[in-house]
């Protein structure tokens, strides 16, 4: 706070607005286009992920609604009387903003606050859209409204690579994370790069706000070394503007590790300060594709308990600093273990997700939607099908013996998403059951029937 003195206000939006979760339902708010390098259609289905933590009651606001998904939601996961409201599919606008500046929209949240005392806004990630749209109903309703999430500097901050690394390095030590330098123009970043290119087998370019690998550009160290620092500046640019990147510094230059043994990521709970410290709900191990390290699933940790100790020591360090700047909410952070010839593994962290995410909304819906749950064994995978179409009844058909049910127990698979995406089709799958093998073996048997099904389903 010496060093960034704003923290101390930035829950200042008057006295109809506070941190934490109130009386009355919640409006869930599952829109991702405030992430850097996000299109506002890029989530597509994805947004309907908050909606399985809704209760009896509850408000869901949505970018475009899917009715098909919503019977899934009702018919097999009993999820009922929740109210879903689609604000339109403007392209450019987030979906918090168009409801603060839409006048009717104002007054039909407001409503729902006047009548039912009290209403606590629940986005996927928070914004300064999210506490004014939170103030304006609060001042509309004469009612306070809560913000279950972070205030919107802490988010801004925490989901910044480059500062969540100066903050891994402050807390840990300077061995915390990879060798990671911070460039403020086209010539810096070419300059760094060849720098780091001597020191490592391939150099990480990161845009530091986007998330997870959308705003990654990896290079071969090699390939650097044998370029003129002209050439390596123009080809870094056009690489980045390619991803949506528009000309914003500083953005992060920094050795990708060798030698990763797994990628975990320790889910947290970071409560108010009056309401006691961070808790670490899980350590899970990420399944990443791809050489820039796309997420396409996670189960539960079966690192060595050692390891999962100093995960969970260091990862709590971290987040008791975060909590004292004012973030409240569920956030993860992630990490590699690199091995070490002759010496004990290292563990590098890489990033903080402020927000709501691919573990943590299944990890809370499933202990929501399951009592009680089979064990704490859960296993996910979120895949996108290029350019094939497969409506959301073909995969029921598909998976029906598969399918959590009321009536089957409480093993089964979950769709956590509706299957729309702009670029094919959209799979977020939850498996529970017994053991962690058998929720991944659910998963295997799910996705294998998918590719060989693919090519018959109707449609296709």
């Amino acid at each position: 706070m010496r060093d960034e003195p704003a923290f101390t206000t930035a829950l200042d939006f008057g006295g109809v607005v506070q941190q934490g979760i109130g009386p009355g339902p919640c409006l869930l708010i599952g829109d991702q286009s405030e992430i850097s390098l996000m299109p506002p259609k890029a989530g597509s289905g994805l947004e309907y992920r908050m909606a399985l933590l809704a209760r009896p009651g509850d408000h869901v606001l949505l970018r475009q609604r899917d009715r098909e998904y919503e019977s899934y939601l009702a018919g097999y996961l009993g999820l009922k009387e929740v109210h879903f409201h689609e604000v339109g599919s403007d392209a450019l606008t987030p979906v918090t903003r168009r409801a603060w500046k839409t006048e009717s929209w104002i007054e039909t949240l407001a409503e729902v606050a006047r009548a039912q005392g009290g209403l606590t806004l629940q986005a996927y990630l928070t914004t300064g859209n999210t506490w004014r749209l939170a103030q304006a109903i609060g001042e509309r309703a004469g009612q306070t409204v809560h913000v279950s999430g972070p205030s919107s500097r802490v988010a801004r901050r925490s989901n910044d690579k480059l500062w969540f690394t100066a903050l891994a390095k402050r807390v840990i030590g300077a061995d915390a994370t990879p060798p990671t330098l911070a460039a403020y123009g086209p010539a810096a970043t070419a300059g760094l790069a060849h720098r780091l290119s001597k020191q490592a087998e391939q150099v990480i370019i990161k845009v530091p706000d986007s998330a997870g690998s959308a705003g990654n550009l990896l290079l071969e160290s090699g390939w650097v070394r044998d370029m003129s620092l002209t050439d390596l500046r123009a080809l870094i640019r056009e690489r980045l503007h390619a991803m949506g990147w528009q000309d914003r510094y500083p953005v992060l230059v920094g050795v990708w590790d060798s030698d990763v043994t797994a990628s975990p990521s320790a889910q947290l709970w970071l409560p108010l300060p009056e309401d006691g410290p961070p808790v670490v709900e899980g350590i899970f191990e990420q399944r990443l594709r791809s050489e820039v390290a796309h997420f396409v699933g996670a189960s539960r940790s079966r690192l060595m308990q050692e390891i999962q100790d100093q995960l969970s020591e260091e990862a709590l360090r971290i987040a008791r600093v975060l909590q004292r700047l004012g973030y409240f909410g569920r956030c993860s952070l992630d990490a590699v273990l690199c091995a070490r010839p002759g010496g004990p593994t290292a563990i590098h962290w890489i990033e903080c997700n402020g927000r709501w995410g691919g573990v943590s909304i299944p990890m809370a819906a499933a202990g929501q939607i399951v009592t009680p749950l089979p064990s704490d064994a859960i296993s996910v995978v979120q895949e996108v099908l290029p350019d094939r179409r497969i409506d959301l009844a073909d995969l029921l058909t598909l998976w029906d013996d598969l399918l959590l049910r009321p009536d089957r127990g409480n093993s089964g698979l979950i769709i956590m998403a509706s299957p729309r995406h702009p670029t094919g089709t959209l799979i977020n799958l939850l498996a529970l059951d017994q053991s962690p093998i058998a929720a991944n073996a659910v998963l295997d048997e799910a996705m294998g029937r998918l590719a060989q099904g693919v090519g018959t389903l109707p449609g296709q």
